[in-house]
């Protein structure tokens, strides 16, 4: 068998993973993990404030993860997120609340994937639109 047509490094996983899936893919698992909950807790008022924390817990309630709610720490990864999608202007913030932003319908539309914005892998949640 030939691999003469490779178009990339298969010796190298880690310049396959980014050729093929992207350097930000870990991001945007965690940005669909928590899509649901955000768009239910902010756009249905499912939960008594559309704040974070009440995305996150309601992300775990609909997992099934009711053990300790209320312990649940939403710092580190998922305020990362939160971070994300208000640079990419997905949410933002009239005072404490949380409210759809300038690209929410570009967000959750059924059509459109999600190649329109990168994020970073540093921890330090930013996102940039690139398309």
């Amino acid at each position: 068998m030939s691999y003469n047509n490779l178009s990339y490094n298969i010796d190298n996983p880690q310049i396959l993973w980014l050729e093929k899936v992207g350097y930000d893919s870990a991001n945007k698992r965690m940005i669909a993990r928590v899509a649901y909950a955000l768009h239910d807790v902010v756009y249905f008022n499912m939960m008594p404030k559309a704040n974070w924390t009440n995305v996150i817990r309601y992300m775990f309630e609909l997992e099934g993860n009711t053990k300790g709610l209320k312990k649940i720490a939403v710092g580190g990864y998922y305020n990362t997120i939160r971070n994300i999608l208000r640079h990419i202007d997905v949410i933002r913030y009239e005072g404490k609340t949380l409210k759809p932003g300038k690209n929410w319908n570009k967000f959750f539309h059924k059509d459109i994937e999600w190649d329109w914005f990168t994020t970073d892998t540093n921890g330090k949640g930013w996102g940039r639109i690139v398309k």
